[in-house]
């Protein structure tokens, strides 16, 4: 489609009727472009058009309000809607708009094209692991345990219609394998908040017990000078005592096999490298479910 945006009315001075005949010719050719632009408007393979010029040019906004407009034209023209959806989509995770996102790629997965199904099964479920990674900072790690399941399912549906997509199949076992690392964490989020309430209740009840023990002291009578020095004595004896006793039952709280916080530390540490480097070697498009090129 031709452009008129460097139409220009302006000129040497020349006499009334000349510069009468040019705005007069000036007046057409507007006229003529706004023709145009409204033809655009309804056109769908128009609006696709601009939607793809403009998500080159990274103006995604842009993009998807043109791939909107294709998408909504298309069946009144004949033309698969799941075209323009799919790359509306794309526009809307460029944008970080992971559920709209989804919720297009759904859309786009109701067409006969078997391989803009698969595209949108596998980049559906590169949203879902995008929503994932969301999900998993803000520590809902039961949430981003169930959209790596369904991001696996994804893949799983995209290797049905391709089976020889080697990204899709790698991304599938990576899914898996996070699943249960997200299992793990869930479980030391559980001992963590176990412990953190076992320590709270021991703080209470320590608490609890040296105030009953300051009101008995405080309810009995002054004993006498002698009296005084002998359970000053006695009270020496027994600190001892009650440091072993202390040590004693901080040892009998610790279970069989369970980890000092230094353990459980490096070992967390450990699980995040590991984690770290099997996402550095999954496959993924994501943000990456570029327009597709297709003569509608």
């Amino acid at each position: 489609m031709r452009s008129f945006l460097r139409i220009s009315c302006s000129g040497d001075l020349r006499s009334p009727s000349a510069a009468t005949g040019r705005r007069y010719s000036c007046a057409l050719l507007l006229a003529f472009a706004c023709q145009l632009s409204a033809r655009a408007a309804t056109d769908p393979r128009a609006a696709l058009e601009a939607g793809t010029k403009a998500y080159g040019a990274k103006q995604f906004e842009a993009a998807r309000q043109a791939f909107e407009q294709a998408a909504t034209n298309a069946a009144a023209h004949q033309l698969d809607p799941a075209v323009a959806r799919y790359n509306a989509a794309a526009a809307d995770y460029r944008l970080g708009q992971l559920d709209a996102a989804a919720d297009r790629l759904a859309e786009a997965l109701r067409t006969g094209d078997l391989q803009l199904q698969q595209k949108a099964w596998f980049n559906r479920g590169d949203v879902m692991l995008g929503r994932m990674g969301q999900l998993e900072q803000q520590g809902k790690l039961e949430d981003a345990q169930k959209a790596a399941a369904e991001a696996a399912t994804q893949f799983e549906q995209a290797i049905l219609l391709d089976p020889a997509d080697a990204d899709a199949k790698v991304n599938y076992e990576l899914c898996l394998q996070l699943q249960q690392e997200l299992e793990k964490k869930k479980q030391e989020q559980q001992q963590k908040q176990d412990k953190d309430k076992k320590d709270q209740d021991k703080q209470k009840q320590d608490k609890d017990k040296d105030k009953d023990k300051k009101d008995q002291q405080d309810q009995q009578k002054k004993p006498e000078a002698g009296q005084d020095k002998d359970k000053d004595k006695d009270q020496q004896q027994s600190k001892p005592d009650e440091k072993q006793q202390q040590q004693q039952a901080a040892q009998a709280e610790k279970k069989d096999g369970e980890m000092t916080p230094d353990e459980a530390k490096q070992l967390l540490n450990a699980m995040r490298q590991e984690e770290q480097a099997n996402r550095e070697k999954m496959r993924l498009n994501l943000g990456q479910p570029e327009p597709v090129e297709k003569d509608w």
